[in-house]
């Protein structure tokens, strides 16, 4: 009668333990795969052109994956690039991401300088900021008269067109004139062939003698400091 008893106790016992074993495996969910997505840390490269890059094949130019454009649009006061609207509107008919800029001169003011850019320069949605290019000359005025103008420039660009321009300038102007001088909305295209530039730059000129499939000659070559993604915050 005992032997019987424990025989029974055995019996659920182990009973008890399957059912739970059980339970466990049939309620115990099954992790999904999950792929990670990879994010696109390629760095995005780009050009800037003017009249000076005479022969485009711009079926050739398309097929480089350029992640940018920039084109020359004027000069000084009075100055503007005869290929400019060519140029331009090709690389919009080509879905390359595009920005227009003005190589600033010391023998006029910098309003009028700016006034003569927004004359010419195209700044539509989906552009690049326009660019204000400042680079050393012969002979340079005063520091406190360069940067003076340069504000007036940035001034006039932003009141007319709510847009603070990109200080494209060599990394050496910028320690000299830029840096702690000029409003820090602007975003810095520096260019420094020796090396990666100590600043906080977005664009980066690591060259002027860069030679691409689909234009004859040399041309500047230059980073973006992100993705193509990345790029896309700045469009207008």
């Amino acid at each position: 009668m005992q032997t019987t008893k424990k025989n029974i106790l055995r019996a659920l016992l182990i009973l008890t333990l399957v059912s739970c074993s059980t339970s466990k495996k049939t309620t115990q969910a099954i992790a999904p795969v999950i792929t990670p997505v990879q994010e696109d840390l390629t760095p995005t490269w780009g050009l800037d052109i003017s009249h000076y890059q005479e022969i485009i094949d711009w079926s050739i130019l398309k097929e480089q994956e350029l992640g940018f454009i920039f084109v020359k649009a004027t000069e000084g006061s009075n100055l503007q690039d005869v290929k400019y609207k060519e140029y331009y509107n090709k690389i919009r008919s080509l879905k390359i991401p595009v920005g227009s800029y003005h190589f600033f001169t010391y023998l006029s003011s910098g309003k009028n300088q700016a006034k003569n850019f927004l004359s010419v320069a195209k700044y539509q949605r989906g552009d690049l900021p326009l660019v204000v290019d400042a680079e050393f000359s012969k002979k340079m005025p005063l520091k406190e008269q360069v940067i003076k103008e340069l504000k007036e420039f940035i001034a006039t660009v932003y009141i007319k067109t709510g847009i603070y321009p990109i200080i494209y300038c060599p990394y050496k102007y910028y320690n000299m004139y830029v840096k702690g001088n000029l409003p820090t909305n602007c975003k810095l295209w520096i260019v420094d062939y020796a090396g990666k530039p100590n600043c906080d730059w977005t664009f980066w000129q690591t060259t002027e003698r860069y030679k691409v499939k689909g234009i004859k000659g040399y041309v500047d070559f230059n980073q973006f400091r992100g993705t193509k993604k990345d790029l896309k915050q700045l469009f207008l």
